[in-house]
């Protein structure tokens, strides 16, 4: 996953600890955790990563060590962490350490067999709280790296801020992206609500930005026309769908300082990258995932999107028992996402199998009606009977009233259907995504709706 080429050129910049390493330092360094990872089998390495030198040398150590590495996120609860250690009992587990070195902890784990082919394990839920981990080996990892920089024609002069976390897929492909190209990785935990944020993408020069949609709420919020640096060439996006409006801002944003916005789509069992939207094809196809990514190919079978290439995962896992299993879907995901294909092969989401609720008898897509709330601001939506609970980050009391009446009327249901409700700010997942399993315990009825402000 590192560029054999490369030796004395930038790889890693830690913008929090002002830390550099080259590629020849930053192979020294996983080489380092490898020795210490030394077992006469393969075994499981528990990675529990940050933003930071330490974990990338944790993560690739475990790699060259010949072990499968779970990447798992280190500020999770201790309870988290002790479910997953007690489901999994992994013969290692390493946390982030100080000056690129990691804390390496060996454990006293019972004799198991890891499949030879299993490389990576990844939290599917963005969270460490569920112990459901996507089984990747190093085919399925590597294509996509691959497949990511042919796309996005990556080079040894690109130097892309890492500000999604590492144990994210969409945060791990960019890693490892850059890393096969040659490239420079900015890392930082920094928020993006904050100005030293901006300081280190500009002070660092940073080329690409990668973003989920509320990231990009975020940008819009704090005023990224005068904030993003001028040598932020190109945005990513994915992990999530962003509303057709924000696609249509950035996009003229960007062209207008001759850059580019990549619409993406993916999931964690592929890797991640799945569709792209070519920047040239905006703003007609604003609306869509894009075209399946070089090596893979999209279908729509009984409604439900299909994708078939070589970053498949092998399978899942939900304890050690699991990680003997070898490649159990031979390269074809059924998403459980609904879609279409149109003319020209541009695929559309239109919702998620799960996701719906019966209101009044008819039955409603969720990420319909949070499509249509989102064009006006941030706004996540939950579904229970027979009535849908939308939670915005904008509009007052009347404004949400009127806005639940126009909403049942466009749907044809009693005005009774829709609850919308003002928040201060929606919670959020380690990777920036919304939380909807907090949303209903967080705001149910009697409670304040109002979680903490972003912070300034």
């Amino acid at each position: 996953m590192i560029d054999a080429g490369r030796g004395a050129d930038l790889a890693l910049i830690d913008a929090d600890a002002s830390q550099r390493w080259t590629y020849d330092e930053l192979r020294s360094a996983a080489r380092e955790v490898a020795g210490a990872l030394a077992l006469p089998a393969k075994g499981l390495v528990f990675v529990f990563a940050r933003n930071d030198l330490s974990s990338v040398a944790a993560y690739l150590g475990a790699v060259e060590a010949g072990h499968a590495a779970a990447l798992l996120d280190a500020g999770a609860q201790a309870p988290l962490k002790s479910a997953l250690v007690e489901a999994y009992r992994p013969d290692f587990v390493v946390e982030p350490g100080i000056g690129g070195r990691p804390a390496v902890r060996r454990r006293d784990a019972p004799a198991r067999r890891v499949h030879p082919d299993l490389e990576i394990l990844l939290a599917t839920s963005g969270t460490t709280g569920s112990p459901k981990l996507a089984r990747l080996s190093r085919r399925n990892v590597e294509s996509n790296a691959r497949a990511i920089g042919q796309y996005l024609g990556l080079d040894a002069s690109e130097r892309a801020c890492a500000s999604l976390p590492l144990h994210y897929s969409f945060g791990m492909s960019v890693l490892n992206s850059h890393l096969a190209a040659g490239a420079c990785v900015v890392l930082t935990g920094e928020a993006m609500t904050r100005p030293a944020f901006w300081e280190k993408l500009s002070a660092h020069r940073c080329t690409s930005l990668a973003g989920v949609p509320y990231s990009f709420e975020i940008m819009r919020r704090v005023g990224y026309e005068k904030l993003l640096p001028p040598s932020v060439r190109t945005l990513l996006q994915a992990g999530g769908k962003m509303s057709e409006a924000l696609v249509l801002e950035f996009d003229r944003f960007m062209k207008a300082r001759d850059g580019r916005l990549f619409v993406m789509y993916g999931q964690t069992e592929a890797s991640p990258r799945i569709a792209y939207v070519p920047p040239e094809r905006l703003p007609q196809k604003a609306g869509s995932a894009g075209v399946a990514i070089p090596g893979g190919s999209l279908s729509v079978e009984d409604g439900e999107v299909v994708y078939r290439g070589p970053n498949v995962m092998l399978g899942y896992a939900e304890s050690s028992a699991d990680l003997l299993r070898g490649d159990e879907l031979g390269g074809v995901l059924r998403t459980g996402d609904l879609g279409r294909l149109d003319a020209d092969g541009f695929l559309y989401i239109t919702g998620r199998r799960k996701r719906f609720s019966k209101v009044y008898g008819l039955r409603l897509a969720l990420d319909d009606v949070e499509v249509r709330l989102r064009e006006r601001g941030p706004a996540a939506v939950v579904g229970g009977d027979d009535r849908i609970t939308g939670f915005c980050e904008f509009g007052d009391e009347p404004s949400l009233k009127a806005l639940a009446r126009e909403l049942a009327a466009l749907y044809g249901v009693n005005a009774a259907a829709f609850d919308l409700r003002r928040v201060d700010a929606l919670p959020l997942k380690s990777n920036g995504k919304i939380d909807y399993d907090r949303l209903p315990k967080t705001h149910g009825p009697g409670r304040d709706p109002s979680p903490a402000p972003l912070q300034p």
